[in-house]
């Protein structure tokens, strides 16, 4: 028997295996809110045609679907987030939306509108005590520093709290702290964490942008629409202005953003099964559209074994 001290778990074993890779392919997942259900459709078009991950970078909406391809990078792990997203509820992660969805809320005092139990009892029903080693590939998900404003990548450790972090929305969810910083949510930082993929790494990136920039903007009719609307307009203008120095560094592949003609509010999941199909069609239309070079042997749904959401070291 070898020495128990160099014995490393499956999991280790294939990140080890994908760091030693000289082409490394990244998936980068925006924040986007209810609009992430885009990316479930356009992770199952990535994965049909054997395009794997090497590393999965996520931001807010965007972490959470980056943790389950990252622990599951297959079909079997699509479904799952696909069934995950589904039978959410607005109630599930925005409790008592009901009877809060007034504006007049934000001008009272305190640090949220809604608590983020809800949040934590999603993750943590899927997740278990899982942490970010228990990966099949490497993972990293943005949180904001509150104080400092700084982008903050999470790589290692528990994976619960950096996740409750990366999608704290100012003011709609609590701050999270972690050791002794304050986090917010990671789209004030970075909303489409490409930086982070090159500098780890990668050299062909794969980014699916769920902002809301192709989206059917809400009426201006209130002072907050207008605050909310420039918000989204500058983080949109900060990739297009950026996108020319990552291109010089890693070759960026941007999935085409469906158009969607009608408005969401961020507290619905009402749309969502409309939402994976648009970013089905449109990224398997893309990805089918492409240059040959860019194409990949699929690979079959049962080289790799379903993976136990339930399990603590896996999902």
């Amino acid at each position: 028997m070898g020495d128990p001290k160099r014995t490393v778990s499956r999991s280790q074993w294939l990140r080890r295996l994908a760091s030693r890779k000289r082409d490394k392919v990244a998936f980068v997942l925006s924040g986007g809110g209810p609009y992430g259900a885009l990316q479930v459709g356009a992770l199952r078009a990535l994965i049909e045609r054997g395009i794997q991950p090497d590393l999965v970078i996520g931001t807010s909406a965007g972490s959470m679907n980056a943790t389950f391809v990252a622990f599951d990078p297959s079909i079997h792990g699509v479904d799952r987030l696909e069934s995950i997203w589904r039978a959410l509820e607005d109630e599930d992660l925005f409790p008592g939306v009901r009877f809060k969805t007034s504006w007049a809320r934000f001008m009272m005092k305190g640090n949220k509108v809604f608590d983020n139990v809800g949040m934590r009892r999603v993750i943590e029903t899927r997740l278990g005590t899982a942490r970010f080693e228990d990966a099949r590939v490497p993972l990293a998900v943005v949180a904001t520093d509150l104080e400092t404003g700084a982008e903050v990548l999470f790589s290692s450790g528990d994976l619960t709290d950096p996740l409750l972090a990366s999608c704290a929305m100012p003011g709609i969810y609590p701050p999270v702290v972690i050791g002794a910083r304050t986090y917010i949510d990671g789209g004030v930082a970075n909303q489409v964490p490409i930086a982070p993929a090159i500098e780890l790494g990668a050299s062909r990136i794969y980014v699916i942008d769920a902002s809301s920039g192709h989206q059917k903007p809400r009426p201006l009719l209130r002072p907050i629409d207008y605050l909310l609307h420039a918000f989204q307009l500058s983080r949109a203008q900060r990739v297009g202005l950026e996108m020319a120095s990552y291109q010089q560094r890693a070759e960026v592949i941007v999935l085409p953003v469906p158009v969607v003609d009608f408005t969401i509010p961020f507290t619905s999941l009402a749309h969502t099964d409309t939402l994976i199909r648009l970013g089905y069609d449109n990224a398997a239309a893309f990805l089918d559209a492409s240059s040959p070079a860019r194409a990949v042997a699929p690979i079959s749904p049962q080289s790799e074994p379903p993976v136990d959401p339930a399990s603590s070291s896996s999902l």
